[in-house]
């Protein structure tokens, strides 16, 4: 068993025991302290970002500029890139209540990371969360139905770009846990020409079919596509 394995291991442990609702956490030097939630999935998002290591896959030559991570949870992929990349604006969009507080006291203290509560959609709408009881790492939305209220707006890839003077997107991750079928079904030739990279985990169990539509609706942009054990990566350098 690896060493990673085994603190991983040892830190579940002492995480299951405390009394406190939250942990923090000098996970090491150069990715600060941040907050773990007892009884939550923030331990195993924080497993394949930080010892699993799922996005060490970048080009030694790749330098993003702007980086927009849509569906951040509480803000581990945040700091990883903002680590990986301290040159990097990164935008952080969730629209979960409960990760997003997290998100906010993850990225505190960098100065690179934008936070917004928000979802990713293709238009400007209002949507509700769907809790799937797979963990605050699954947190599906809906669109709203008449009459009902909710507190969460949309934000389109479009109005991101505006609202932030953006000349381009050079990193876009994406895990919105089905969502991304609507991201690309609708109207994705307004943004899909000024994004370098997109990086996402689709969700076919959600989506049937999802994986295939964004295949066919990124093809005429000229994206080369690669795949790990999690994601789909679309690039064009």
């Amino acid at each position: 068993m690896k060493l990673k394995e085994l603190v991983f291991r040892s830190l579940g442990y002492r995480l299951q025991n405390l009394s406190s609702w939250f942990k923090s956490l000098d996970i090491q030097r150069d990715f600060g302290k941040m907050m773990i939630r007892k009884g939550s999935s923030d331990i195993r998002v924080f497993k394949q970002i930080f010892l699993d290591e799922v996005y060490h896959f970048f080009p030694a030559d790749f330098n993003p500029e702007v980086i927009v991570d849509a569906g951040a949870n509480v803000g581990y992929s945040a700091v990883w890139f903002a680590s990986k990349f301290p040159n990097s604006k990164i935008y952080a969009i969730e629209p979960e209540a409960s990760n997003f507080e997290i998100l906010q006291e993850n990225v505190k203290s960098r100065s690179t990371i934008f936070p917004i509560k928000a979802g990713l959609w293709h238009e400007n709408t209002f949507l509700k969360i769907h809790d799937s009881k797979a963990g605050s790492w699954a947190f599906e939305t809906k669109l709203t139905k008449d009459g009902e209220k909710s507190d969460i707006v949309t934000i389109t890839i479009p109005q991101l770009i505006r609202e932030n003077d953006l000349d381009q997107i050079d990193l876009l991750k994406i895990d919105i846990e089905g969502s991304e079928f609507e991201l690309f079904k609708n109207r994705a030739e307004e943004w899909l020409p000024v994004v370098t990279m997109i990086m996402i985990e689709t969700h076919d169990r959600i989506k049937p079919g999802c994986s295939e539509l964004i295949d066919q609706v990124v093809k005429p942009f000229g994206y080369s596509k690669f795949t790990t054990k999690e994601l789909s990566i679309y690039y064009r350098f």
